[in-house]
């Protein structure tokens, strides 16, 4: 009898070793194949875009009318496949250096920050790009994604210019505050110079210096949602179609939330904000026509609870929407004649792409928040008036040369 139940009891040990030996290696040649046929994507994406791969490099350039000093503060992250990330590309002064550490680790690839230092403003620019690096929270996440240009005009070249080699050998103390804290507009060197800030060539050296075949061409107060690189591939990857058009961009679309409100990381979030009023649209009160996508009011309505990114829809560009979008290093550069202070130097480069046929398609589950704290209107009257000047020349003299440039396309506004 007890030999019986020795042999039933040596069965039954061996059924259960055999069923999870079998399970196990079944579950492994599905995440196996899960594996593969991701690899499988992104080399189908490679092919789809023919991409080349870049090695970044220090260079001091001239650029127009300034100096560029590309890559002065390079990212640890080093050389990187032009078709495995998205790079989010963006300018300022030191003033704004504040938000690397949201943007950096909201977004976790690579970010290339192009910042406006004439004159005096260059020596607080290095030293606040140290302190993010040496004594920020966030200072391995900063080392690791983030590459720093800085220009300046030609003539407000800074009295001391610091060699790049040398910049490894600075250390700060990190006891004392952050440079860019607290700084006013009226102490930049800029503001006292009466320069003008020059965004549109901060924007193009940010872009021109990115790695990667797709980039975000972002303002820096503007956050991203979490994941999206990895989820904006992966919808790429499935959806190649989409990677073969070279007349193809994927806006976001953009909010506000109030200043105490936390920033939200999935629609769903967003979404209950909305429902509070503790989030709007971006620039409801400034341009609400110039940021309100053609589907916004379905957008903010539907939701299938994921946090897969998707196309919700695809439009051409219609009335005056000027929106932010992953785009590819080989969009129309943003025009340079054009300045912070004229407000409308965004939506040039949008009449560009509608006259070129482009297609925009609005992501799903991915969006931008601006940094807390909406926006009630502009009270500077003086900039105001110089900027519906800019507007008049931009629709004088700015529409008769991009009609020709590209083309007519119907349905283009200014």
């Amino acid at each position: 009898m007890r030999k019986s139940w020795f042999w039933l009891l040596l069965y039954v040990l061996s059924l259960c070793v055999w069923l999870s030996q079998t399970t196990m290696g079944m579950l492994a040649a599905y995440v196996g194949s899960e594996a593969e046929d991701s690899t499988v994507n992104l080399v189908a994406l490679r092919v789809a875009i023919n991409c080349t791969d870049r090695v970044p490099k220090y260079e001091k350039i001239r650029h127009s009318n300034h100096w560029a000093l590309v890559n002065y503060v390079p990212a640890n992250h080093g050389s990187v496949r032009c078709s495995t990330s998205v790079s989010y590309t963006t300018h300022g002064d030191y003033r704004y250096l504040d938000n690397v550490a949201p943007l950096v680790e909201r977004w976790q690839a690579p970010i290339s920050l192009a910042i406006y230092a004439p004159g005096t403003d260059f020596e607080e620019t290095v030293n606040s790009i140290m302190w993010l690096r040496q004594c920020a929270p966030e200072r391995e996440l900063i080392k690791q994604w983030v590459t720093f240009h800085i220009y300046f005009p030609v003539d407000h070249v800074p009295d001391r210019v610091y060699a790049q080699s040398s910049l490894s050998n600075m250390k700060l103390k990190c006891s004392k505050l952050a440079p860019f804290v607290g700084v006013s507009k009226a102490a930049l060197y800029r503001t006292q110079q009466q320069l003008d800030y020059p965004i549109n060539m901060g924007r193009n050296i940010a872009k021109q210096a990115a790695l990667t075949h797709y980039i975000l061409a972002s303002d820096i107060e503007l956050y991203p949602t979490p994941g999206l690189v990895d989820g904006f591939l992966k919808m790429l990857s499935t959806n190649i179609h989409l990677a073969r058009s070279n007349a193809s961009v994927f806006p976001l679309n953009i909010f506000e939330v109030e200043a105490n409100a936390t920033v939200p990381s999935t629609k769903n979030e967003l979404m209950i904000l909305l429902a509070t009023g503790k989030a709007i649209p971006f620039h409801t009160y400034v341009c609400p026509r110039c940021n309100t996508a053609p589907d916004l009011p379905e957008w903010m309505r539907q939701s299938d609870g994921s946090t897969t990114i998707k196309v919700f829809s695809s439009s051409k560009r219609s009335s005056y929407w000027d929106p932010i979008y992953i785009g590819t290093i080989h969009d129309p550069p943003y025009d340079e004649r054009l300045n912070w202070e004229g407000m409308s130097d965004k939506m040039i480069q949008s009449f560009a792409l509608c006259l070129m046929g482009y297609s925009f398609n609005t992501l799903d589950n991915a969006f931008l928040v601006h940094k807390p704290g909406i926006n009630r209107g502009h009270t500077d009257h003086a900039r105001l008036r110089f900027a519906a000047r800019i507007n008049q020349l931009i629709r004088n003299r700015f529409t008769v040369e991009y009609l020709q440039k590209y083309g007519y396309h119907f349905g283009c506004t200014l």
